[in-house]
Order: C-alpha cells, then structure tokens, then sequence
C-alpha cells in the first residue's frame, strides 16, 4: 500500500468518525425538552475563589438578585488561601445578606486539587437540596435558578446549561472570537451528547446536581486529584453509577456569563491545561477527539502535498 493509499485511508476513517459523531449531537440538540418541575426545593449556590478581587463582588451581587425565594437559597463562597482583598469583599456583603457565607480554606490534604478540596468544604458545610456551582468571575441572570430548578425532574441528578463570553476586557478581537468559537462549540457537543442520554462534557461555571445523586455517585473521592474536568467526570459518574439522568438547559434563562482570556499565552497555557484531563476522557469520547485531531491534521496535509 502506498504511503497517499494509506493517507488517504486514515483520512476517510478519521472523517467518517467525524461526521458520525457530529450528526450525532445534531440528533441529541433536537431531543431537549422543557423541564416540567414546579417545586422550589431548599438550593446552595457554591463559589469557589482564589484571587478574585475584581470579580467576587459582581459575581455575589448577581446570584444575591435571583428571583427564586430568598428563603429557599443560600449562596457560600469558599475563599480558597486568597491574598488579595477576595475574603473582605465578601465579607462586607454578608453584613446585609444573610444567605450569603464565606468559608475560608485553611488547609489542603496532600493529593487533593484545591479546587475540589474548596468544592468539598463548601459541599461539607451546605444544607441545599440541590447544589448549583459556578465561578468567582461569573455572572447569572435573575432567572438563573428558577430556570434550572425547572429541569430537576424527579429523575434528574444533573442539570448543566450555556457559558458565554463578554469582550469588556479589549480583548483583541480574533482572540475574542476564537475563544467565543471554540467554548460555542464545546457546549453544542456537550448539550447534543446529553440529548443523546450521553455525558461528554459539563461546565462547572454553569452546573447543579441533587445532594443524593453526589453522594451515591461517590462524590469527588475518585476525583480529588484532579485540577481540571472534574465538573465533566463528575457528571459521567452520576450518569452511569446512579439512576439519575442529565439535563441541558438551552433556554437563555440560564445562560451564564463570563470574561474571556485576556492574552494568547493564557490561552494556550489554559488550553494545556484542559488537554491535561485526556487520560481521564471515556474511550468513546477519546476516539472523537482523536479522529477529530487527525482529520483536521490531514486535510491540512493533503492541502500543502497538492502542490507537489
């Protein structure tokens, strides 16, 4: 077989993978449905942050508007060993809201990631029903809650929703719409996979989960090592190891909002480290990726060998 057969070869098996996955998820984005949940069970909203001053107070101030019941939520922010004025800003709000706690990181087991070690304390320390998780440099619509809350059928365990970026950093514009691009099309497959009863991919800036459905899952046990992906693995495990099902959120309700990286050398060193989790991928999402990366790789190839 010659060196073009073979190219060739493992271009159309590559493509073929392709292109099934991705009808796939077109499939799964047609299955979504309007939750039909009319309870307003008691919520814990956790925010982990480190180094946030800039952030935190926008952060609180959304989640502190929400129109669900004041008295059926509490939000906690974990301040996870900051050393700038995250712990104080915080503080200052909690004066005038009582649902609102800071909880301060004092200590960190060897082998556990400190993200997961905040998330575990804050989990820990909650008396919420339902724990909705996103991150200090997000912001929620009013409706965020009431709009997943919604989705919690009795046999959901997960609900995970839409993460946009906002350019009110000048952000150079093709980093911007790179960025924009690519976290677009992460959720697309993640929300078709889901609509296919499939888990490839959850945002921890935008998730909630039953308290149950954690604790049967094992929480993050297996998971405490991990800096990265532990939002996606996490709701894998609730989807194979209990009787729970996952749920995409489309409707803009719960949409949230964030910033982008700022330059191109965080952007590849977050890119890095997202990549960093593959070890960690279900076999089936791997050879999708992988399938993905060849694909791409070759056509490139086969565009560069057509001159000669």
């Amino acid at each position: 077989m010659t060196v073009t057969l073979l190219l060739a070869v493992i271009l159309a098996a590559s493509c073929a993978v392709y292109v099934r996955e991705i009808l796939s998820f077109y499939t799964g984005l047609s299955r979504h449905r309007r939750g039909t949940n009319t309870s307003q069970p008691h919520l814990t909203v956790l925010v982990p942050a480190r180094n946030e001053e800039d952030a935190i107070g926008g952060c609180v101030a959304s989640l502190l508007a929400q129109d669900y019941p004041s008295d059926k939520f509490e939000i906690i922010v974990i301040d996870d060993q900051s050393t700038d004025a995250t712990a104080a800003i915080v503080t200052a709000l909690c004066g005038g809201h009582p649902s609102l706690r800071l909880l301060r990181v004092l200590d960190r087991p060897a082998g556990v990631s400190p993200k997961i070690n905040a998330l575990q304390y804050g989990i820990n320390e909650s008396t919420g029903e339902i724990i909705f998780t996103t991150d200090a440099d997000c912001f929620v619509p009013p409706s965020w809650l009431s709009a997943c809350v919604g989705s919690f059928d009795d046999s959901v365990g997960v609900v995970t929703g839409t993460t946009v970026f906002m350019n009110k950093q000048r952000v150079p514009p093709l980093l911007f719409g790179i960025q924009f691009l690519d976290f677009l099309s992460h959720t697309a497959c993640a929300a078709g996979a889901i609509g296919n009863a499939s888990v490839n991919n959850c945002n921890g800036s935008n998730m909630a989960y039953r308290r149950s459905a954690y604790d049967q899952a094992g929480g993050y046990t297996a998971l405490a090592h991990l800096n990265t992906g532990d939002d996606s693995l996490l709701a894998q495990r609730i989807a194979s190891e209990t009787s729970y099902t996952v749920r995409f959120v489309l409707d803009a309700a719960a949409q949230v909002t964030t910033y982008p990286v700022a330059t191109w050398k965080g952007f590849m060193l977050q890119r890095m480290r997202w990549a960093a989790q593959t070890s960690d991928y279900r076999s089936d999402t791997l050879l999708f990726l992988i399938s993905t990366f060849v694909y791409y790789l070759l056509l490139l190839g086969t565009g560069i060998m057509s001159f000669f």
